[in-house]
C-alpha cells in the first residue's frame, strides 16, 4: 500500500459524508480518486504505528447451512503490540438450536506469526493462508473445529471508497471482501458436520483509542441486487457520534452516505450478566439520501458475547428487512457492538 493519505488535496467521500449529515458521495468507477489499500499486498502483516492503540485486524463472519440448520461463525485475530499483544476469538452460532460457544485468548508473542509478504498466520490450534482470491483456515479450540476454504466472488470493497475513513480522530484503513463463499466443515456439540455459505472477511489497520465512553457497532449487508454494504456507528466519549455507510454495486461504484445514528432507534436491551456491559439487540438502519430503512435483530441466542479479559463485544447473528432503495428487502447478516451501550 502506498501511504497517499497525505498528498491528497480534497476530502475522501467518508470526510465528506460525515461533514455533511444526509449527504450521499457517488464515486464512479474508474473515477481516478486514489485508493490507499490493496487486497493483492495488504492481507500481509502491517508495520506497527507508533500509537499506543495500533492495532492490526483480519476476520471474517459466515452465514452457513449445515443440513437444516442455520449457523453463523466468527474467526478474528488482532496484533495490538503496545497492548494485549495477539488475540485469536473464535465464536459458533446455531441459529436453529440456540446453541453457541465462544473462545477467546491471548496468544503469546513466541507462538504468533503474521507474515510480512502475504496471509500466512500461524499460532496455536490455528492455519491462515491464502490471497484475495482463495484463502483456507484451519483451527482448533478445545470445543470445537473448523476447517474451510474461502473464494472471492467479486470485488473488494473500500471502505468510504478509498479505503481510509476517520475514526475518533485518527485515520484508519479497512477494506472487505465481501462476497466470498465458504466450504469445509465445523466440529462443535460434539458432531463434525459439513458447512456451505457466505463469508464478509473484513481487512482493518490503524490506531483505535478505546477510551471508556466510546463505543462503536458494525454491520454488514449482501443485498439481493447484488450491492454489498458495510456500516460504522461510532460514538465518542462527549458523545458526539459518526455514522455512515459505504455501498459497493456490482459495477464497481461506489456511494457513501450518512446514516441515522443507532442510538435513535436502539431497543430491546441485554445485559451481560458476566461484564454488566449493556447492548441493544435491535435498530432501525436509516439511510435517507439512499431510501433505506432496515430493522434488524439479533436472531437465535441473544448473549452473543465474547469475553476477553473482563471486556466483552457482542458479535451477533442478525437478520434484516424492510426497503433499500425503495425496494423491499429481506436477509441475514452479523451485529458487531464493542463497549457498554449505558448511558
Amino acid at each position: 500500500m502506498t501511504a497517499m493519505l497525505g498528498s491528497m488535496t480534497s476530502l475522501s467521500p467518508a470526510q465528506a459524508v460525515a461533514g455533511n449529515p444526509g449527504a450521499a458521495k457517488t464515486v464512479a468507477a474508474g473515477s481516478g480518486i486514489p485508493v490507499l489499500v490493496d487486497p493483492a499486498v495488504d492481507l500481509a502483516a502491517r508495520t506497527p504505528g507508533p500509537e499506543h492503540d495500533w492495532a492490526d485486524s483480519i476476520y471474517f463472519t459466515s452465514r452457513v447451512k449445515a443440513g437444516s440448520h442455520d449457523i453463523g461463525l466468527l474467526v478474528h485475530t488482532v496484533s495490538i503490540p503496545k497492548g494485549p499483544g495477539n488475540l485469536l476469538l473464535f465464536s459458533v452460532h446455531d441459529e436453529t438450536t440456540g446453541w453457541y460457544k465462544s473462545y477467546a485468548t491471548v496468544v503469546p508473542e513466541n507462538d504468533f506469526a503474521w507474515s510480512t509478504k502475504e496471509l500466512d498466520i500461524t499460532a496455536p490450534g490455528l492455519k491462515w493462508t491464502g490471497n484475495a482470491q482463495r484463502m483456507s483456515v484451519s483451527l482448533d479450540v478445545p470445543w470445537g473445529s473448523l476447517d474451510v476454504v474461502l473464494q472471492a466472488r467479486g470485488p473488494a470493497l473500500n471502505y468510504g471508497s478509498t479505503g481510509a475513513f476517520p475514526l475518533f480522530g485518527q485515520t484508519n484503513y479497512e477494506f472487505a471482501l465481501p462476497d466470498m463463499r465458504i466450504t469445509g466443515t465445523v466440529t462443535f456439540d460434539g458432531r463434525r458436520q459439513q458447512i456451505t455459505g457466505r463469508s464478509w472477511l473484513d481487512r482493518q489497520w490503524g490506531p483505535i483509542d478505546n477510551a471508556p465512553k466510546r463505543h462503536w457497532s458494525w454491520m454488514n449487508f449482501n443485498m439481493p441486487n447484488g450491492d454489498s454494504v458495510a456500516i460504522w456507528d461510532a460514538v465518542s466519549d462527549n458523545g458526539q457520534t459518526h455514522t455512515w455507510a459505504t455501498v459497493l454495486r456490482k459495477d464497481g461504484s461506489y456511494e457513501v452516505a450518512s446514516v441515522t445514528p443507532f442510538a435513535d432507534s436502539a431497543g430491546k436491551f441485554w445485559t451481560s450478566p458476566t461484564t454488566g456491559q449493556k447492548y441493544p439487540t435491535q435498530v432501525t438502519v436509516n439511510i435517507p439520501a439512499l431510501k433505506t430503512r432496515l430493522k434488524v435483530h439479533v436472531t437465535g441466542k441473544t448473549g452473543q458475547e465474547i469475553i476477553l479479559g473482563g471486556n466483552g463485544r457482542l458479535e451477533a447473528t442478525a437478520a434484516f428487512e424492510g426497503t433499500y432503495q425503495g425496494a423491499k428487502v429481506t436477509g441475514k447478516n452479523f451485529f458487531e457492538m464493542f463497549g457498554d451501550w449505558q448511558s
